[in-house]
């Protein structure tokens, strides 16, 4: 049988490429085969679910950041270790995947949502799980739920130094002269929703900045050591503007004004070519004999 150039399209361009007898079972059908995937519950691949949750290695990285003795660096052997480990069990799953339009998207949206070991080592203990528990449950949902899991995860808080963001006025601030952190505000405006060009301004910055403190994670040898957790001590005091919406100045133990506040997607939406273009890019790419600007049928 001689497939159609939709079928080689569908699984080399939206898939990982083609298995033994994929040709056959998909031609038949290449756009049911793509948008059945869609359609199914997305589960945690049986190669990843070993693996421990972000909460326990959270805890663990944490606890290390803290620790002046020998075990920690047995902990950054043992974080490497996992790193390794976790690549491998990915690329597995990949590799084994019935659905590998999700496995494409995890990928993706990962990249996204990225959380490097290159620019902060210490997160290598965290990554897979970051992937796992931010990113794979809303592959097919919205994208503000994904963003919200992503926002609050504690890879993401540590990677980006939010966990170590102090409101130079809040109590916490005042008593260790700490300052703001503007790093996670920033990319979730320029890399994450808006674009570089998405009209929101350096005070919109420091402002959504100032939102998200006490956006953190447990303390070092608590009990919730490494876990999202809301510090109202270190929380920014006052009303604040984010995007030409004021938000009132009262904050809780659940999350201070950032719980009340949308996140950028839902202020204004990311406009359509800020997400549709970088997978145009990324499937396209993949599809030899066509350039990254090639239409996607």
């Amino acid at each position: 049988m001689t497939a159609k150039p939709e079928a080689f399209i569908a699984l080399n361009r939206f898939g990982l490429g083609a298995a033994y007898g994929d040709l056959d079972r998909v031609a038949g059908d290449p756009s049911g085969w793509l948008t059945d995937q869609l359609g199914r519950p997305v589960r945690l691949p049986a190669e990843l679910a070993d693996l421990g949750p972000g909460s326990d290695h959270a805890r663990d990285l944490v606890n290390a950041i803290q620790d002046k003795s020998v075990l920690k660096e047995r902990f950054r052997k043992e974080a490497r270790a996992l790193y390794l480990k976790e690549v491998g069990q990915r690329t597995l799953a990949a590799i084994h995947s019935k659905t590998p339009l999700i496995e494409r998207l995890t990928h993706f949206w990962s990249n996204h949502f990225t959380v490097s070991i290159s620019g902060k080592p210490v997160v290598a203990v965290l990554v897979g799980a970051f992937e796992r528990e931010a990113i794979r449950p809303h592959v097919t949902g919205r994208f503000h739920d994904m963003l919200r899991a992503v926002v609050g995860h504690p890879a993401m808080l540590i990677y980006l130094d939010n966990a170590t963001s102090v409101g130079p006025n809040s109590r916490g601030g005042r008593a260790r002269d700490k300052g703001l952190n503007e790093n996670l505000a920033r990319e979730l405006l320029e890399l994450h929703t808006l674009g570089v060009d998405g009209g929101y301004s350096q005070a919109d910055v420091q402002e959504f900045a100032k939102i998200l403190t006490g956006w953190s994670v447990g303390r070092p040898k608590s009990d919730d050591a490494g876990r999202f957790r809301f510090h109202r001590i270190i929380h920014e005091p006052g009303d604040k503007t984010l995007l030409g919406k004021r938000y009132r100045g009262r904050h809780g133990r659940r999350g201070g004004g950032a719980r009340r506040s949308r996140p950028p997607s839902r202020h204004r939406p990311p406009r359509r070519h800020e997400i549709r273009a970088p997978l145009h890019r990324r499937s396209a790419a993949a599809h030899r004999g066509r350039s990254p600007g090639a239409r996607v049928p």
